[in-house]
């Protein structure tokens, strides 16, 4: 059976790879993006996940595709490495908002039409960094 998937960060790395793979599967995917290019084969939306409007956004485009978001892989996130001692609040924050509160943001959309449905899958990805941490990546280990 084909599900709707909605990838966040979906055009490039890990969220591209995951994306074939769903797709491969034969369900209906679909991918944000912040302006570079998708690939042919998948559903494309512009999306800052830092925006909730644009959250919004995205998940209507995707909902009027491909139907109520069945699963969501939450992928998209940045980086802005500096050591600590030298990190601004708004380097930090900015972090913060795009990999942890976006996450959020695309959990708590995807969540009500996944309670209707009485079904949905959501997956995050995150990095070993949250467990080990890494030189000049605090806010992105905290994210």
């Amino acid at each position: 059976m084909s599900r709707s998937v909605l990838i966040t960060g979906g055009n490039r790395g890990i969220g591209l790879a995951v994306a074939q793979a769903f797709a491969g599967n034969g369900d209906q995917v679909a991918i944000t993006h912040r302006g570079t290019g998708v690939p042919d084969d998948l559903f494309g939306v512009r999306c800052d996940v830092t925006s909730e409007a644009d959250v919004d956004a995205a998940f209507t485009a995707v909902e009027a595709e491909h139907g109520p978001v069945e699963v969501l892989v939450s992928n998209a996130g940045i980086t802005d490495d500096t050591l600590l001692l030298r990190m601004s609040e708004e380097s930090f924050t900015r972090v913060i908002d795009a990999n942890l509160t976006g996450a959020y943001r695309v959990a708590k959309r995807a969540a009500g039409g996944m309670l209707k449905q009485r079904r949905g899958r959501m997956i995050f990805i995150s990095s070993v960094v949250a467990l080990v941490g890494a030189p000049g990546q605090a806010n992105y280990a905290a994210a």
